[in-house]
C-alpha cells in the first residue's frame, strides 16, 4: 500500500510542474509578442514621420533700389502771412470796396474815409511853406551884404521847416482816407460799413496772404536731425490732389509737451485758389537707403510682434529676417534689412516656420525687372 501512495504522489507531482510550465510559457510567449507588435508599431510610426512630405512654397528675389527714406506726418495749411489794416486817422467811413473772399491786389482800394476839412489845411499849409521859402530866401540875401542879424537866418529856417512838416502831416493824412491793400491777398473780413465812424488804431479789414501757403508739421525728436531747410516734401491733400512743398523753417525749440519741433514747409499757391486750414499728409524725404518694393501681405510677426520677411536660403531652409519700413505707398511698401540674395517666401509663408526646409516651385526664384510684388 505505501508503495502505491508514492506512486500515486511522483505521478501528481510531475503533473504538476508540466502544468507550471506550460502556463510560464504561454505568459512569455504573450509577452514577446507584445515587444515585438510594439517594437514594430514604433518603427512604423517613425518610418510614416520621415515620409510626411515637405511644405511647397514659392520664393522669388526683388530688385533692389535707391530710394529716400520718408517721415509721414499730418499737418494743415495756414496763410503766410495775416495782415490787419487799421485806421490812421478817425473819420466816418464813405465808401467801401471788395467782398469777402476775394483776392485783391496790392493797392486795391478796400475803403474810402471822410476828407472833411484836409483839402483845404493842405492849400493852407503849402501858402505857408511858399512864404516861409520867401522870408528865407530874402534873409540869405540881406544875409550876404550883412544886412540882417546873425539870429534872424535860423529862425527864419525852423518856420521853413515847421510849414513843411505841417504840409507832409497834412498829405499823409490825406492819402489815409484812402485805405488800400499793402499786399495782395484775399479779403477775409471787413469790419466796417459805409457810414461807420471808426477812431485812429481800429480795424478795417483782414487781408490772408495765401501764396505761399505754410504747412505746419511737428517732427519727432528721433528724426529731426534728419530734416534740413530746403528739403523737398509730398504733401498729399485729402481730396487725392498732390503737391510738392519745401521746408522752410526748422524750430530749434522742442515743444514742453510732445518733445517735437515744428517745422514750416513752403506750398506754392499761385492764384491762391487753395484755402488755409486744410487737413493734409505731409511726407517728407530724407536720406536715401537701398530698399525693396513688396506687398503687406508678405509681412509675418515674430512671437514679440515685431514684422518681418520669410525667405529661403540656397539649401531651401526658411528664415525669418525682421524689416524696417522705409516707405508705403498704394502699391506697396519699401523695405530694409533683407539680404539682396534673398528669395522672399511669396506663397505659403503662413504655413511654413523658421528652420524648415521646403519645397521651392521651379521658376520661382528669379526676379524680373519691373515685376510689381
Amino acid at each position: 500500500m505505501p508503495d502505491i501512495n508514492r506512486s500515486w504522489l511522483l505521478a501528481g507531482g510531475m503533473a504538476g510542474l508540466l502544468g507550471i510550465y506550460l502556463v510560464t510559457a504561454d505568459v512569455t510567449s504573450m509577452s514577446d509578442t507584445g515587444k515585438t507588435d510594439s517594437q514594430n508599431e514604433n518603427s512604423a510610426l517613425s518610418n510614416t514621420e520621415t515620409a510626411l512630405p515637405l511644405a511647397t512654397v514659392s520664393a522669388r528675389t526683388f530688385p533692389v533700389e535707391t530710394i529716400h527714406r520718408t517721415l509721414t506726418l499730418f499737418g494743415e495749411t495756414q496763410p503766410d502771412r495775416v495782415v490787419t489794416i487799421s485806421a490812421e486817422i478817425p473819420a466816418r467811413v464813405m465808401t467801401t470796396a471788395g467782398q469777402k473772399g476775394e483776392l485783391l491786389e496790392r493797392g486795391a482800394a478796400i475803403a474810402t474815409l471822410k476828407e472833411g476839412a484836409l483839402p483845404a489845411q493842405i492849400a493852407a499849409a503849402k501858402a505857408r511853406v511858399r512864404k516861409a521859402e520867401l522870408d528865407f530866401n530874402s534873409a540869405q540875401s540881406l544875409k550876404s551884404k550883412n544886412l540882417i542879424a546873425e539870429n534872424e537866418l535860423p529862425q527864419l529856417e525852423v518856420a521853413l521847416s515847421e510849414a513843411r512838416s505841417e504840409l507832409t502831416r497834412l498829405e499823409i493824412d490825406f492819402e489815409n482816407t484812402r485805405i488800400s491793400a499793402p499786399v495782395s491777398g484775399i479779403l477775409n473780413t471787413r469790419f466796417v460799413e459805409q457810414g461807420d465812424y471808426i477812431e485812429m488804431g481800429k480795424p478795417v479789414a483782414e487781408l490772408l496772404d495765401l501764396d505761399p501757403l505754410v504747412v505746419s508739421v511737428d517732427v519727432p525728436q528721433s528724426h529731426i536731425a534728419s530734416v534740413n531747410q530746403g528739403d523737398s516734401a509730398n504733401i498729399r491733400f485729402s481730396s487725392g490732389e498732390t503737391a510738392v512743398a519745401e521746408v522752410r523753417y526748422i524750430a530749434r525749440l522742442a515743444e514742453s509737451g510732445t518733445r517735437t519741433f515744428k517745422v514750416e514747409l513752403n506750398l506754392p499757391n499761385e492764384n491762391m485758389n487753395t484755402p488755409a486750414g486744410l487737413s493734409v499728409e505731409a511726407e517728407l524725404e530724407l536720406s536715401q537707403v537701398e530698399a525693396i518694393k513688396v506687398s503687406p501681405a508678405l509681412l509675418s510677426l515674430d512671437e514679440n510682434g515685431n514684422p518681418g520677411i520669410k525667405w529661403v536660403d540656397g539649401g531651401d531652409q526658411v528664415h525669418f529676417t525682421p524689416v524696417d519700413i522705409v516707405k508705403s505707398e498704394a502699391s506697396g511698401i519699401w523695405l530694409t534689412g533683407i539680404p539682396a540674395s534673398a528669395r522672399l517666401i511669396t506663397r505659403g509663408h503662413g504655413f511654413v516656420r523658421e528652420g524648415d526646409r521646403v519645397i521651392v516651385e521651379p521658376g520661382q526664384n528669379i526676379a524680373v525687372a519691373g515685376d510689381s510684388p
